[in-house]
Order: C-alpha cells, then structure tokens, then sequence
C-alpha cells in the first residue's frame, strides 16, 4: 500500500505533467502559424510525451489501489 502523501505528491504531478502537456500544445501551435513546422512537430511530439508520463502515474496509482 502507497502512503495517502505519496499518492498526494503523485496527482500533484500528474496535474503539472498534463500542464506542461498543454502548454507544448500551445507552443507547437504558435510555431505552426510562424510556418516552422519542425519546431511546432518538435513540441507537438513533447506534449504527447507529458500526457503519458501523466497517463503512467494515473495507471500506477489506480494499480496500487
């Protein structure tokens, strides 16, 4: 059984992962409408990789009850 901090600590970086996620998103956007799509792909490809770190530690708390 995980401690209640440890599962505590755990949503909070779950919310800053999905955060972080976003804010990629919005930078690869803006990058897009400069027309530079290596740099918009660049943080399209780091957003999704945010969202599964996120999913990981969604998926690791649900196991550990």
């Amino acid at each position: 059984m995980v401690s209640d901090t440890i599962i505590r600590l755990m949503n909070e970086q779950i919310t800053k992962e999905q955060y972080a996620s976003q804010l990629y998103l919005s930078m690869s956007a803006w990058f897009y409408s400069q027309d530079l799509e290596g740099v918009a792909n660049y943080f399209r490809v780091q957003s999704k990789e945010e969202l599964m770190h996120a999913d990981k530690m969604f998926d690791y708390i649900n196991n550990v009850g």
